[in-house]
């Protein structure tokens, strides 16, 4: 018998890095800040504005995406979101003020909207039940790669140029991903010439290709209604909200903490900065295999995902109360990389659960998920400004700790087991 050919690893392989680029393109920013806000006179709020135009884009985006890659297969939709937000994030140095940044800010935004539902579409057709997790963990480290080397890659671009020139490179390089991605992806795995029937057969989990084939050629829309009505739909939304929330003040602000509360180089920032991310990308990608392997062997999705969410906000929340309090910058890092660290339990368990509660619709759970998630990438900003702007660095990091705890009850009541079309 024939080996299975991995077509699916290969696609999988461009995903993580358009994820990559895509968070490269959203940390430029932040670690831009200082710069921008000399030459364009912001100030914080001013700042935590244009974070917060994108975050809206990018949140009314998230099921028009999925619909989008439903309607239009996801060769062609990742290849849009791409090629839309690459060119906003080459026209964000031509802004000349507040208002202007805001516009390219937000219709930056509109174009990476669809990129995450509809990578959560490849992967209810792309791969098996037993491959959800590491699949979606395998996004979520070239997502979180983006912090990891996007301060030290921005430091050294600005050593040799300018502000300008960190959003022309980053621009470039998702125009360069977006053509490779429309060259090689398939919408269905029955389309593309190199999945031979053996890959076929493992990623449809059916006994003969034309059983397969069948599976692959059906085009339904997801019932809205139904999950709509299903209060487990909602709680599996706010637990996101909270986790993105947690998330997107690290991406927004800690460069800026670090510079300002704890006296670091901008040269040291750039490394500090990234530290918190390799322990994210870390953990999320080992508790996806963790997770996937515990599913093989015979373990609930209870256990296998539920646990995890759990655990994992409940450290976030606990470390980030203890870095808000270090004493010395060193010790600082330590608690930040493991607060952020401790959501990758969280983040590869939410992903897995997109497939678990939508089945094949996995990808309309997920944009509905990832909706909820960037309205915290909204509230984040701006409200993280405000409170720095009104009671200081080390109140708003207790402050944010608390968020946690609502996410953390929520994933006990999401019940991946029993999936949002059976009830």
């Amino acid at each position: 018998m024939a080996k299975a050919s991995k077509v699916r690893w290969s696609l999988l392989a461009i995903i993580v890095l358009a994820s990559l680029i895509s968070y490269l393109d959203r940390v430029n920013l932040s670690v831009c800040a200082p710069f921008i806000m000399g030459e364009l006179g912001f100030d914080k709020v001013d700042l935590g504005l244009t974070m917060s135009a994108f975050f809206l884009a990018y949140t009314i985006m998230q099921i028009p995406g999925s619909c989008m890659s439903e309607r239009w297969g996801t060769r062609v939709t990742g290849t849009l979101a791409m090629v839309w937000w690459s060119i906003f994030t080459l026209l964000t140095p031509m802004a000349w003020g507040l208002y202007s940044f805001i516009v390219i800010r937000f219709l930056f935004g509109l174009g990476e909207g669809p990129f995450y539902p509809n990578n959560a579409t490849f992967f209810s057709r792309w791969f098996n039940s037993k491959e959800k997790a590491i699949s979606s963990a395998s996004m979520m480290v070239g997502t979180f790669s983006g912090p990891i080397l996007g301060p030290p890659l921005t430091v050294w671009i600005l050593d040799g140029f300018n502000w300008h020139w960190v959003f022309y490179f980053y621009g470039l390089g998702g125009m360069a991903v977006a053509i490779l991605w429309f060259v090689c992806a398939r919408n269905n795995p029955s389309e593309h010439p190199r999945v031979n029937q053996e890959e076929l057969l493992v990623i449809t989990e059916k006994s003969s290709r034309e059983e397969a084939q069948a599976e692959a050629g059906k085009r339904e829309t997801a019932p809205w209604k139904k999950f709509l009505r299903n209060p487990r739909f909602w709680v599996f939304g706010l637990q996101y909200f909270t986790t993105n929330y947690i998330m997107y003040v690290f991406l927004s602000w800690i460069p800026l903490y670090l510079l300002e509360a704890r006296g670091m180089s901008f040269t040291g920032m750039g490394f500090a900065a990234s530290l918190p991310w390799v322990v994210l990308a870390a953990m999320v990608f080992v508790f996806g295999i963790i997770s996937d392997k515990m599913l093989k062997a015979g373990f609930s999705k209870f256990k296998a995902r539920v646990l995890f969410g759990v655990s994992g906000m409940t450290l976030c929340g606990i470390c980030l109360y203890m870095a808000a309090g270090a004493n010395s910058a060193v010790e600082n890092i330590i608690w930040l990389s493991l607060s952020l660290g401790s959501l990758g339990q969280s983040y590869s368990s939410a992903w897995a659960t997109c497939q678990d509660l939508g089945q094949k619709f996995g990808g309309s759970v997920a944009a509905w998920m990832n909706t909820w998630g960037n309205l915290g990438g909204f509230v984040a900003p701006t409200s993280t400004a405000l409170m720095v702007k009104y009671v200081g660095w080390q109140a708003t990091l207790s402050l944010t700790s608390i968020v946690i705890l609502v996410g953390m009850l929520c994933w006990f009541f999401v019940r991946p087991d029993k999936n949002l079309l059976e009830y």
